[in-house]
Order: structure tokens, then C-alpha cells, then sequence
């Protein structure tokens, strides 16, 4: 036996490097195929999840809005004296707005800037907040208005219950219209 290292020669001719080039451009083909593949896998994959993820923030949106929606149109009927407010006091709209405050601060993850931004506005147009240590909200609407449309069912002590400063009608509609306008985004019902 011959203890001479065994040489192989890749290259032996020019037609040899002809069929080497050929079986690499063979292989680049599939390679980029599977390479490619992977990435639009990878791609299809993150638009699923940012897909579900919006899906569950849209769900979690409406329950927490679900909440709260019916005390706020109340307190917006209450304020341009429209619908049923005649069938609830003073001092329930106050209590509306001590529960919906609760509600929405804690929900507030799940909303935007933009709503939170307009949800306090209309609060903010409809309440007189931070009348001392203790002291709940004050309504800001014309006492006299109310006072007059219960007539004999009015209770004096409700009288405490309204700012003196009010805010026109123009202002609550306008300020509830903008609330109810980005929850429609939110919600993913309105205009982007």
C-alpha cells in the first residue's frame, strides 16, 4: 500500500468551474426561497399578534366603555335638562360622576391620551372639582332652571349642589360631542 497523501483535485479542467458555478446558482434558488419564506413567515406572524393584541384592547375598550355610558349620557341629559333628567336628583348626578370617575381612571390604560384628554373636558364642563377637602363636585348648570322644573319636589339643600358658575349649553354639547366622537376611534367605529 502507498503511504502517499491522497490529492483530489477540484478543478481540473475549465468545464469543471462551468458545472461548480452551476450547482452553487442551483442551490441560491432554494436557499433564497426557504430565506425568504422565513422572513415573510416571521412578518405574517407579528401582524397576527399586533392583530390580536388591538382585538383584545378593542374588547377590553368596550367593556370598560360599557361601564360608564349610560352614566355619562345622564349626565349630559341631566345638564341640557333633556330626556328622563327630571327623574333623578342632584345629588344622583353628583354620585354618576364619583362612578364614572372611578371607573375610567382605572380603565385609563386602555385608552388614549386624546380620549382621556376629552372625557376630563366634558367633566370639567359639566363639574366644578376641587371645592376643598371633603367637598364633593359642584354641577355647572343654571340652578334655577332645575329649581323651577321640580317645582315642589325641590329639596333646599340641593341648592349647594350647583357651582354658580355654569357652563352654557353650546360648551356641554360641544364637549360631550367631542367624547363621544373619540370614543367612535377608540372603538375602532369613527374616522382616524
Amino acid at each position: 500500500m502507498d503511504a502517499s497523501p491522497i490529492l483530489i483535485k477540484m478543478v481540473e479542467s475549465p468545464r469543471d468551474w462551468v458545472d461548480c458555478v452551476k450547482f452553487v446558482a442551483e442551490l441560491i434558488g432554494p436557499v433564497a426561497t426557504a430565506i425568504f419564506a422565513y422572513l415573510i413567515l416571521k412578518a405574517t406572524n407579528r401582524l397576527e399578534h399586533s392583530q390580536w393584541r388591538n382585538q383584545k384592547l378593542i374588547e377590553r375598550r368596550i367593556e370598560a366603555w360599557d361601564k360608564v355610558a349610560e352614566r355619562i349620557n345622564g349626565i349630559f341629559c341631566y345638564c341640557m335638562r333633556v330626556g328622563n333628567w327630571k327623574d333623578v336628583s342632584p345629588l344622583d348626578v353628583i354620585a354618576w360622576k364619583r362612578e364614572v370617575d372611578r371607573n375610567i381612571h382605572i380603565q385609563r390604560p386602555y385608552f388614549s391620551s386624546d380620549f382621556f384628554e376629552r372625557y376630563t373636558k366634558f367633566m370639567e364642563t359639566c363639574y366644578s372639582t376641587y371645592q376643598g377637602h371633603g367637598v364633593d363636585a359642584k354641577i355647572n348648570v343654571v340652578m334655577q332652571n332645575h329649581k323651577t322644573a321640580y317645582s315642589a319636589s325641590w329639596l333646599s339643600e340641593w341648592e349647594a349642589m350647583f357651582s354658580g358658575r355654569p357652563s352654557t349649553e353650546d360648551e356641554i354639547k360641544a364637549s360631550y360631542a367631542a367624547l363621544q366622537e373619540q370614543i367612535s376611534r377608540e372603538l375602532g367605529t369613527g374616522t382616524e
